[in-house]
Parts: C-alpha cells; structure tokens; sequence
C-alpha cells in the first residue's frame, strides 16, 4: 500500500484524464489540454457564481496530469502493453456509465482503499469518533493541521486529509462544511454506514453478555441486513454475512487482515424526514420568517449536517419539490443572484448550488407552508 495518494482533488479530472487517453492514446499534449480546458472550465463557473465576471486564473495543468497518470497507474486504470499506455477494461467502464454509476463508484472504492493508506487512517479515524466527526483547521499555517488532527490520532498530513476528504465526499462516504468562526475551521463527517466484518462478528460474540457496548454504525448494519430482525444475527456465518450486505447494497471491500472485510453503504433518508428537517432549519436561517430568501449554500450545509446525507441527495430532494409542488406541504421558490465568495478552490467547488433549466445557479432559495 502506498502512504501517499497523489493530490487529485477531483474524480472529474481522473474522468478528463482517462477519456483523453482513450480518444488520443497516451499523447501528453492531448491529455494536457483536456485537463486545461476543464480547469478553465470550472474558473469561468465559479466566477459567474460569485458574480464577478471571467477574471481568469492562469490555470497550470503540467502537475495535474502528473498526478492524474500516478493515481490511474497506481490504482490500476492502466496497463502497458507495448510500450504502450492503454485503458483497463475498468476504465472504460468508468467512461460509459459515469462515476457516480454504483458499480463504478464500487469499483474505485475498492481501489482506493486497498492502495492507499491514508484513506483507512481518514475514514476509519472519523467514523471511530463520538459523532463520526472530526473539527479540523482549514487555514495553512504550519503545525496548525497537526496539533488538532493529534487530538484524534489522525497520522496525515493536511494535503492528504484534504485529498481523502474530497474523494470520499463526491462518492458520498463523507461530507464537510466550513464552520462560520474566526478560526476558518471544517467539520468533516460520516454520511454512510461503515463496519468491518470482523467487529459484526465480534460484537455477535458478545450478543448473550448482560452489558453490550452500544454501536449505531453497527446496530444500523445488523438491522438492515437481518432485516429488521426476521433473520437470526446469532446464526449468520461470515459467508451469510457477507451475501446479505451485498443483497442490501453495500459495497464490500476486502482488507489486508486475513479474512476482513469493510462493508459501505451511503446514507439516505425518506422525503417526509427531509421535507420535515429542511423547514426547521429554513426557518432557524430566516430567523423564523417564511417566504425569506436564504442562501442555497448554507441551507444545504445545515441540512446535510444534521441528516447525515450528500449534498447530492439534498439537491435531488430540492429538484423534486420545485418541480413537483403538489408533493409536499412545503414550496419552494428558487431564486438567482451572485452567491457569497469562498476561500480556496474546495471550498468553492463544494458550494456551488445546482443549475436551474435556463443554466442560472440557485443561489437563493425561499421556502412557504
């Protein structure tokens, strides 16, 4: 396994870096321009979010297609053949169906956490806390990453952190916010159920003791796949196990222990909930006026954080209720302007709101019951 994962911040860029091969071969140029246009890409929508016109960046792109080619190679994206780099039948597949496609996000899954190290610190570190949260600091300042993330054993580096933490959030494992004080803070948390098979068997073992240490993340996983408790926990063998998290969705990953697994599965919620939990925190933004306008950005922040959901999932909640009114009790009545600035390239990325049908971003959004 490796300690470092290349700094790509983004699965968008890996995709560039991937279809360029494929329709170029491994032409540097070609790859290095399709990389360039999608950073000129995002430059020029982060600018017409804020509102500020197209005051570019220069963008450099000669280390991101470094990175790119480390992280698809190390991985397994690519074979040579020939003294020829070419795609891996998986790749092509990523190409097809998309990232977010299930069978693709499984697949990379899989890779990335076998490969790398940091990603096991990262999420193992945040899933192992009280709340499956850890408070870190985003600003760079030497040291200042370090003396938070020894408070929670956390054995990465700042770069790495932020690394893992993007990835995992766009494949919807964790997610993250800016915290709104001096210190410019993240708090980056756990939207998905994650166990190993070895803490379900153990903590099965300990089923007929009279004190039993209580675990949500397992507690969810042993209640979803016995479904709601019509099958025997006590008589699931691991094969049992396993067969049942792979009917329920989860996404299984085999680990360097002997005979371990890690099984994920993403978070979600049903509409009353999120209809229910959007007006109380609509209502705490517009300090308990409705019909107010709010920013879309921070809405989603306090949603997300306190269902424990993307903000994939939070935007595809917030699509159907615009568009499908007669639904629910709440309407929703979206609105354009310039969204507020954010400090640094993730923190942009991650605020953008969705697009309406006329390419306008819901910068506002108001809410009526």
């Amino acid at each position: 396994m490796y300690k470092r994962v290349p700094p790509v911040f983004s699965l968008e860029y890996l995709r560039v870096f991937l279809s360029a091969i494929d329709k170029e071969g491994y032409n540097r140029k070609a790859i290095r321009t399709a990389i360039f246009n999608e950073r000129l890409k995002f430059e020029k929508e982060k600018f017409k979010a804020i509102g500020r016109g197209y005051r570019l960046k220069t963008v450099k792109s000669e280390h991101l297609v470094k990175n790119c080619y480390q992280l698809s190679n190390q991985i397994g994206l690519l074979q040579r053949m020939n003294d020829e780099i070419l795609l891996v039948d998986e790749s092509r597949e990523l190409l097809t169906h998309g990232i977010m496609d299930q069978k693709t996000k499984s697949m990379l899954l899989d890779k990335l956490f076998k490969t790398y190290i940091p990603f096991n610190e990262v999420l193992l570190c945040v899933r192992n806390q009280p709340k499956c949260q850890v408070l870190l600091p985003l600003r760079k300042e030497k040291g200042l990453f370090k003396s938070f993330a020894d408070k929670y054993r956390l054995r990465v580096n700042q770069i790495q952190f932020e690394v893992v933490r993007d990835l995992l959030t766009q494949l919807e494992i964790l997610n993250w916010r800016e915290r709104k004080d001096k210190e410019k803070m993240q708090l980056v948390y756990l939207i998905a159920t994650v166990v190993k098979l070895s803490e379900v068997q153990g903590f099965l073992s300990a089923a007929s003791k009279v004190i039993r240490e209580e675990n949500p993340q397992l507690d969810r996983f042993l209640n979803e796949i016995t479904e709601g408790g019509k099958l025997s926990r006590e008589k699931m063998s691991a094969n049992d196990l396993l067969k049942q998290a792979k009917d329920k969705g989860y996404i299984t990953i085999k680990l360097q222990e002997a005979e371990d697994f890690l099984f994920l599965k993403t978070l979600s919620v049903n509409s009353p909930i999120f209809e229910e939990i959007l007006w109380e925190e609509y209502l705490k933004i517009s300090d308990y006026k409705s019909n107010y306008p709010v920013y879309y950005s921070e809405l989603r922040d306090d949603v997300c954080e306190r269902l424990r959901i993307s903000d994939k999932m939070f935007d595809s909640f917030i699509k159907r209720m615009i568009n499908k009114p007669s639904e629910y009790t709440v309407k929703l009545h979206p609105g354009g302007g310039p969204m507020p600035p954010r400090r640094g390239l993730s923190s942009m990325l991650k605020a953008l709101p969705p697009k309406t049908g006329s390419d306008e971003y819901i910068t506002f959004i108001k809410a009526i019951k």
